[in-house]
């Protein structure tokens, strides 16, 4: 029997917007409303580093805001206003893509609607290679439905945005190179979806983390990674695929495999400062 959506509409701890939610009971009820909520509040830090990269100083911790509780108390300290009222960009909070996807998941989630985060590799994004990227998806009563709030791009279809499993099936078959997936053009290679699938499965067991925190074997250098740890990943890949036919299944593969499941502390890698930092992840205020 396949697995009822409604399994995504109550938030986890990181999409729980906690003493905040009041924030939520007013917005729009249409998706194009939704991401123009989050862009009124949220601006991407590659933005502000090409633009206005002074706007940085003193706020590169706002990136490392993991669960929409923390983000919201940062977001109503720059302003106070409702979140449908239009921030100066430079009083918006400075995050990434993970950021714009996790909020309208919690949006969506809080008005009794199924959703949920997605990592993978937008095709949309650069030239020279499908980019990291996070998305949100949403059930509209008949399927999954793919949002961008950053790109402010509805009803993506599959070849736009390829999810981190998807990836590694491409790769594991051949039918794509690991040098076609990247977080950046000079930064491609397999290794990138070893970061993303993990990051990608635990996203469907209600884990949202950032974009940089890794934990178990995500950074076993190349060199070291043998045929039984592509096994896992073949396998976890196969789960990612098929939340929607055996929730159950794919929730007790995650809970029961060590190196794939979140532990209380791991490593954050904060790309802005260039720092690593292990830290326990649940920063609810």
């Amino acid at each position: 029997m396949p697995t009822s959506p409604d399994v995504y509409i109550s938030q986890s701890t990181i999409t729980d917007p906690g003493s905040y939610g009041y924030l939520f009971d007013d917005l729009p009820r249409d998706l194009p409303g939704l991401h123009q909520v989050i862009q009124n509040v949220y601006i991407h830090v590659w933005k502000v580093r090409k633009y206005n990269p002074e706007w940085l100083k003193g706020r590169t911790h706002e990136y490392e805001s993991r669960s929409v509780a923390k983000s919201l108390a940062l977001v109503m300290g720059h302003d106070n206003r409702p979140l449908t009222e239009a921030r100066p960009k430079s009083e918006k909070l400075i995050i990434d893509c993970r950021h714009f996807a996790v909020l309208l998941t919690s949006m969506l989630r809080h008005q009794g609607i199924p959703a949920r985060t997605r990592c993978g590799f937008a095709t949309y994004l650069e030239d020279s290679h499908y980019q990291d990227h996070w998305v949100t998806e949403y059930w509209n009563g008949d399927r999954w439905v793919m949002e961008d709030p950053d790109l402010l791009k509805h009803d993506m279809s599959n070849d736009e945005f390829i999810t981190g499993g998807r990836a590694w099936q491409m790769i594991r078959s051949d039918e794509a190179s690991g040098l076609q997936f990247g977080f950046e053009p000079h930064v491609r290679g397999e290794w990138v979806v070893r970061y993303d699938l993990p990051r990608d499965l635990a996203a469907l067991n209600k884990y949202e983390m950032l974009s940089g925190d890794s934990w178990g074997d995500m950074e076993k250098q190349e060199a070291l990674v043998n045929g039984r740890d592509r096994k896992l990943l073949d396998e976890a890949a196969k789960w990612s695929l098929a939340p929607n036919s055996d929730f159950d299944g794919m929730h007790h593969f995650y809970e029961s495999t060590d190196s794939l499941r979140v532990p209380d502390t791991i490593k954050l890698y904060n790309y802005i400062e260039d720092k690593n930092k292990n830290i326990a992840w649940d920063d609810r205020p």
